[in-house]
């Protein structure tokens, strides 16, 4: 099974691009592959480590921070990669972050899953900003390459 997880507050212009785009796969319907399971959460929190547990991969969307807004990028997020705490600022906002969740999973359920953090650069956070110009630019890449890497993902997990 696949999760991805779309976290950020909707009433704060680019931060909410994580729900957003788990509004938009949603939107897909049957055109995903199964299993894919959606969540839509302002931020993660402890509680959702016993879901990841039972995930073979995580694919969590956020929005960051940055020079160059509307700039997408992803990190698979390995043992190794908590060095992208101290190199990019924006993937760490929230008080739980991707890499203390997968941790939480592995400490309390004996399974951390492959895991993925895709990241858009954002320019509007105040509350009631819309999305800024950058990211809407930007969105369906994003939710392109969301859409290949749920495809690689099911290719690695099928049966040869």
């Amino acid at each position: 099974m696949i999760l991805i997880i779309g976290y950020g507050n909707s009433l704060c212009g680019d931060d909410g691009v994580g729900p957003y785009l788990i509004e938009q796969l949603a939107h897909l319907g049957t055109k995903l592959p199964e299993p894919v399971n959606l969540l839509s959460v302002r931020q993660l929190t402890p509680e959702l480590s016993e879901q990841v547990s039972r995930a073979e991969t995580v694919i969590f969307v956020d929005a960051a921070f940055g020079e160059t807004p509307g700039k997408v990028s992803c990190y698979k997020l390995t043992n190794t990669t908590s060095a992208l705490r101290a190199l990019h600022p924006g993937v760490h906002t929230h008080h739980v972050d991707a890499f203390l969740l997968l941790s939480y999973a592995r400490q309390l359920y004996g399974r951390r899953p492959l895991a993925y953090l895709y990241t858009i650069v954002g320019q509007n956070f105040g509350l009631g900003d819309p999305l800024s110009p950058a990211v809407e630019v930007a969105l369906p890449a994003l939710l392109s390459r969301l859409k290949a890497r749920i495809t690689r993902c099911m290719n690695l997990a099928s049966p040869k």
